[in-house]
């Protein structure tokens, strides 16, 4: 018999992280944000005085990607991007009045998932830690850090 690898940790990765991302994009639809936008409007409401540039190197992001984003945002009316006084250079990210009141909104969709996810993770493994896989997760992006980005 061929090994399908039915039982591999990498696809059932794959599987689980597009269907999360799709059921994501359901609900998100309904505030006019996709699952590849709300990221970033957490990221700038959590991080005032943020900038593109601090965007792009904290996370393992394109920075074409980084940028395509944020001018989809911007012209949603959700970011707005005002030059840093410290640095003419810089972008600082900031959300509007409506991106701050759909804020409270992607958050609760965000949160209704975690609550979803630890629920039925509980009830078949009863002493499951979310916040060990979370760590897990985070290391084994680490080992890929950088494939996102382009050899400019």
């Amino acid at each position: 018999m061929i090994d399908t690898g039915d039982d591999s940790i990498v696809k059932w990765l794959i599987i689980a992280g597009r269907q999360v991302s799709q059921h994501l994009g359901q609900q998100l639809a309904r505030l006019n944000v996709s699952a590849s936008q709300y990221y970033y409007l957490l990221k700038i409401h959590d991080n005032p005085g943020l900038t593109q540039k601090d965007l792009i190197e904290a996370e393992f992001i394109n920075p074409s990607n980084v940028t395509r984003a944020i001018k989809q945002l911007v012209e949603q009316g959700l970011v707005d991007r005002r030059r840093s006084i410290k640095d003419k250079r810089a972008q600082v990210l900031q959300l509007t009045p409506e991106g701050q009141r759909i804020y409270p909104q992607i958050k609760a969709i965000l949160d209704r998932e975690e609550a979803l996810f630890r629920q039925v993770t509980k009830k078949q493994f009863p002493n499951f830690d979310s916040e060990q896989l979370a760590t897990i997760l985070q290391s084994f992006a680490h080992l890929h850090e950088g494939t996102d980005q382009t050899n400019e």
